[in-house]
């Protein structure tokens, strides 16, 4: 449809809520939006005095008809326009990039309560901090507590697991105050360290300082030196940990601080967590060219993020100038989702006012650095396009590697490069179905067969614009007779290794290019050579454990899961131990004459009550 269409269309639409949806001329969903008044915002669009920039531009000029969905209410709009964006994930709107949830410190209601990470909050007494960024951050801050406080890190469950073996390591070095020791902690004295760790956990390390400071002062009075040597340790320990939080406002503030910058080249949005009146925690988000940044974006953005995130604290302030409606729409589904009356604002002074500009300053810094370190990556695919000869600059990069053990629990991995970084959530696996003998060709075959019988417009299945395998020239060469009868032309190069089993050149299946003089270029495929065979062999590993788990090894009299594990490391497969003389079971670890026995017994019966079965036994 022409513009002049498309207004036409739009003028012809009521003036109530809904969502609407713009396609390309390929019938592909490119921008998803909503609006109180449908016939306003979407005449808008294609009106002929309007006069759109940059992205919306873009975004206007690829649109050839659009559709619509009706709602009661705007606040139903707002639902119903992100439901579409979660599943479309179109062109134009800003996306959250990543849909798995975010982590909680949750400390348990017990009489021996126990700190774990977890990604829904429940009913119930437990207590919950957070939400923080990624689980890295929630796992080294709570790492940093329990060592704060001579927590317990191991797997034990308390009482149960009191008076049962010896105190670890961390006990004798000061780590663990060790409450499996009958005896050594209380079940009061140890919720007295959860409590304290709580106390640090929510952002107020003054008040625990000060009550632990009393506590000292009380005990070095009753003589009782041990204890105000530990609560010195536990003050200092506190302090070094409160040192690190930024106290940036009112130790009682808790909010979320947003600052966004934006340009014709991207836009990056920067969110600050104040906990107890310090940052303690921020997340980054980086949006492309193509994605929009509005204020109705925005709070499509911060509702699908909320929602993800699980949690919603009670002060909300933003360094952008929502449109009035919307900031009311976003608020009423705040107020809605939380429960409870949710400030959202933006600050003009104070503390509030400085903490959104910083965020908004974050963003830019952010965003130049990470546009940096991209321009770096791109002149070197650029370079690397040069010395292999490629058309195209390789944005997707994917290489493959075989492992096995012994022919056995053939597995191939697929790893993925896209501008130029590792893309683990797009890496795939195949477990080899048609070969057992160890023949890396044929499986390599297979791999490729099944990979490319993806469609390429199948999320996580583009066509790659550089194949590397792990191998030489007979790789190459059958990688590309399969992709021949696909009758898809993709440059395909092989890695060869030398005698030191690093990466000496590379082959197109005709001639080799070394590497030798491009230290960059050595380096960059030295790291795929190396993190494909390392997926590929955990594929393999995880195979042949599953396979050990699956056997019935642990029958064995004297053989638990560690002697299991340790025989299949050395023989490599089950078909090899099952082979294996008395000799050679004595020479792995931990086997004795008499495990020896029991193991060469068992086969023997199993063999026997197999044969039986399939009818080939001994008959009378």
């Amino acid at each position: 449809m022409t513009r002049e269409e498309l207004f036409e269309k739009a003028r012809l639409l009521p003036a109530t809520p809904g969502v609407y949806i713009m396609r390309n001329k390929s019938g592909r969903i490119i921008y998803v939006g909503k609006s109180k008044a449908l016939k306003n915002r979407v005449s808008s669009y294609f009106s002929p005095y309007s006069d759109h920039r940059g992205k919306t531009k873009r975004m206007v000029e690829s649109v050839n008809d659009f559709e619509v969905y009706y709602t009661l209410t705007e606040l139903e709009a707002l639902i119903q326009e992100n439901q579409f964006i979660k599943q479309f994930q179109p062109r134009y709107n800003i996306k959250l990039k990543d849909g798995g949830g975010y982590p909680y410190i949750k400390l348990s209601n017990s009489d021996y309560p126990d700190f774990s990470i977890v990604y829904k909050r429940t009913a119930g007494n437990d207590r919950y901090f957070g939400p923080y960024s990624s689980h890295n951050v929630a796992r080294n801050i709570l790492e940093t507590v329990r060592k704060a406080f001579a927590l317990p890190s191991c797997a034990k469950e308390f009482p149960k697991d009191i008076g049962k073996g010896r105190a670890c390591l961390n006990y004798h070095i000061g780590r663990c105050c060790a409450p499996c020791v009958k005896g050594n902690v209380s079940s009061d004295e140890y919720r007295e360290l959860c409590a304290r760790a709580a106390t640090l956990l929510r952002g107020d390390g003054k008040k625990l300082i000060s009550q632990l400071e009393e506590n000292m002062k009380t005990a070095s009075e009753g003589l009782n030196f041990e204890l105000a040597a530990k609560l010195r340790d536990c003050i200092f320990a506190v302090k070094k940990l409160s040192d690190k939080q930024q106290i940036v406002c009112a130790p009682n503030v808790e909010a979320d601080i947003i600052g966004i910058y934006a340009d014709d080249l991207g836009s990056a949005l920067s969110l600050l967590f104040v906990r107890g009146g310090a940052i303690v925690d921020r997340e980054n988000f980086f949006f492309g060219a193509d994605e929009i940044i509005s204020s109705s974006a925005l709070v499509s953005f911060l509702q699908r993020y909320y929602e993800l995130r699980g949690y919603i604290p009670k002060r909300i302030n933003i360094d952008y100038e929502l449109e009035e409606a919307d900031s009311e729409l976003l608020s009423a589904w705040l107020n809605e989702h939380a429960g409870y009356k949710v400030s959202l604002s933006r600050p003009e002074r104070g503390d509030m006012r400085a903490l959104t500009l910083r965020a908004s300053e974050n963003a830019k810094q952010l965003l130049i650095h990470k546009r940096s370190q991209d321009d770096k990556k791109k002149d070197f695919l650029v370079s690397l396009a040069g010395l292999l000869g490629l058309e195209v600059v390789p944005d997707r990069i994917e290489s493959y590697d075989i492992s096995h053990s012994a022919g056995e629990y053939t597995s191939c991995g697929m790893i993925v490069l896209e501008h130029g970084s590792f893309a683990k959530k797009k890496y795939r696996s195949f477990n080899i179905k048609t070969v057992s003998d160890g023949n890396d060709l044929a499986a390599l075959e297979e791999c490729i067969r099944r990979r490319f019988a993806h469609d390429p417009d199948e999320a996580g299945w583009e066509y790659p614009d550089l194949l590397l395998i792990d191998g030489g020239a007979n790789q190459v060469n059958r990688v590309r007779s399969v992709l021949s009868e696909f009758g898809i032309v993709i440059p395909i190069f092989g890695m060869i290794k030398d005698e030191h089993h690093k990466t000496r050149t590379l082959t197109d299946g005709d001639g080799e290019i070394s590497l030798i003089t491009r230290q960059d270029a050595f380096v960059f495929i030295y790291k795929i050579q190396e993190e494909v065979h390392r997926y590929s062999l955990s594929l393999m590993d995880a195979k042949r454990r599953s396979a050990v788990k699956k056997s019935s090894l642990t029958e064995i009299k004297g053989v638990g899961a560690k002697r299991a594990n340790d025989l299949m490391l050395h023989f490599g497969t089950l078909s090899s131990l099952k082979a294996a003389d008395k000799e050679s079971l004595l020479q792995v670890k931990g086997i004795t004459s008499e495990i020896a026995d029991s193991i060469i017994e068992y086969f023997g019966k199993e063999e026997n009550e197999n044969n039986n079965r399939n009818g080939t036994g001994n008959q009378a």
